[in-house]
């Protein structure tokens, strides 16, 4: 199956740089059309229904941004940002599992990102991730749900919902309150930058922890936390310091 691709970028030499590395690293990958504004990606989109979009930020006439939030809700394509701006990768975007490649592009990073984002997409089935990412833009980090990517469904939560997280080498055990342990394929690293500004610290290196969520601090060798779901959370002694002067804020 040849996965319908449309660019939208308004510098010519970067659609056509991405243009020559997709042909020659991402065979799956067909680009039907390009398009250098939003107006003219808008009119691409809706005649020629892509799988996937590969979508610069800032361009003039509105941002990809933008662009997204003049969509219909029932989007059925893929997103890979594709920007020399860097704080763009954060918030809303990796919020929702949507990848974003910088430029200069790298064929690495950028092979990475068509593997991960076509693995995800089903034809004709609404992506819940991207109208996710369209309604997290008008609101604060702290009302923005997080989406957790299982093998079988994506689960949305609230950061406030959420008690702790655990790592496990590249995968991450997240506590979510009235729930199952979920397991994730996501670094603890990509949830701490998530949730920098929602109240989450970090107590040792494989824990970040709701604050909001502390029940007690357990006075033992080197320190503990209880959680609200009644879990002990080792406190490392390199972090002792910081965590108790979090806590007593």
């Amino acid at each position: 199956m040849k996965i319908k691709s449309i660019i939208i970028d308004d510098e010519s030499k970067s659609r056509e740089n991405l243009r020559v590395l997709l042909s020659e690293y991402c065979p799956a990958i067909e680009i039907v059309a390009e398009a250098e504004d939003a107006a003219s990606a808008l009119k691409l989109i809706r005649q020629l229904e892509p799988h996937l979009l590969f979508l610069d930020i800032e361009m003039p006439g509105g941002s990809g941004f933008q662009l997204l939030q003049s969509l219909p809700a029932n989007r059925n394509f893929e997103v890979i940002f594709v920007t020399a701006y860097d704080q763009y990768g954060i918030a809303a975007v990796k919020a929702c599992a949507i990848d974003y490649v910088l430029k200069p592009v790298d064929v690495l990073e950028l092979s990475a990102a068509v593997e991960k984002a076509v693995a995800q997409i089903i034809p004709q089935k609404e992506n819940s991730r991207l109208r996710e990412l369209v309604a997290n833009m008008s609101k604060s980090p702290a009302e923005s749900r997080i989406a957790f990517p299982l093998a079988d469904k994506i689960i949305f939560a609230l950061p406030t919902e959420i008690i702790r997280l655990e790592a496990d080498g590249n995968y991450t055990h997240v506590y979510i309150a009235g729930q199952k342990k979920l397991i994730v394929c996501k670094t603890l690293k990509e949830y701490a930058d998530l949730l920098s500004n929602s109240h989450f610290i970090r107590t040792h290196q494989s824990h970040l922890v709701n604050s909001h969520k502390i029940t007690a601090w357990i006075k033992t060798e080197g320190g503990a936390i209880s959680m609200e779901d009644g879990s002990l959370v080792p406190v490392s002694r390199q972090r002792k310091e910081e965590v108790l002067k979090y806590l007593v804020k």
